[in-house]
């Protein structure tokens, strides 16, 4: 099942009352100063070196500057290649402690374009993965520049809930922090360059990849606490 952009205007009311919350949740959280747990970082560099047909080989890095700006507590960024001479797959995934003195990951469908990235495509998918009967939701990009085009695929995991909205995270802030004492998050990010005019088969890839990659990142993701 997907959804695509652009939205109905039926959703704009959606969006406001969202922004209300959001708003009432930030007041209310700098009124009640909510301690938060120090949480442990998941480890996401124990992730397999080896994901179904995919194999990394190094550890790469986003660079100082970018790394001073997210501000990630950890993070990992590596170029899974396909033995079979398929499209390669760069995974990156951050991890942040806390929402609430911080921004936050910064959104691929920001940071991307911003790099000179031009959407052509946009909808959100569902991806079947082992342990979850519903699947998780990921946002699905398509992008060109100059004669370059990537799929692109992301979603926010923590270890209570899995999302592809960016609001959502902060519409959880004050639950989170009221029950668990916490708000930490992570984004997931796979691109892979597109071979044709469609990303049917680079999107097939992908799910594979993401059904290797999830059940270590949800243990791992599953292990701070």
């Amino acid at each position: 099942m997907t959804r695509s952009g652009p939205f109905p205007y039926a959703r704009y009311g959606l969006l406001a009352t969202a922004c209300l919350i959001l708003v009432l949740q930030a007041s209310a959280s700098r009124m009640l100063k909510i301690d938060e747990r120090n949480m442990p970082i998941p480890g996401l560099r124990e992730l397999p070196w080896q994901l179904g047909k995919w194999k990394a080989s190094a550890a790469e890095s986003i660079g100082a500057e970018t790394e001073a700006y997210l501000k990630p507590d950890e993070y990992i960024l590596r170029s899974y290649v396909d033995e079979q001479g398929g499209a390669p797959i760069g995974l990156f995934v951050a991890y942040f402690k806390s929402l609430q003195n911080t921004y936050g990951p910064h959104s691929p469908s920001v940071c991307l374009p911003a790099s000179g990235w031009l959407v052509t495509s946009f909808r959100i998918v569902n991806i079947p993965v082992p342990g979850r009967s519903g699947g998780i939701p990921a946002n699905q990009f398509t992008m060109e520049k100059q004669d370059q085009r990537i799929l692109v695929l992301y979603w926010y995991q923590n270890d209570r809930d899995i999302w592809a909205e960016e609001f959502h995270a902060k519409l959880r802030l004050l639950p989170d922090l009221v029950r668990y004492h916490r708000s930490d998050v992570s984004l997931v990010r796979l691109v892979i360059p597109m071979r044709g005019s469609s990303a049917e088969m680079e999107l097939n890839n992908a799910i594979r990849f993401t059904q290797s990659l999830f059940p270590p990142l949800e243990e791992r993701l599953a292990s701070v606490h």
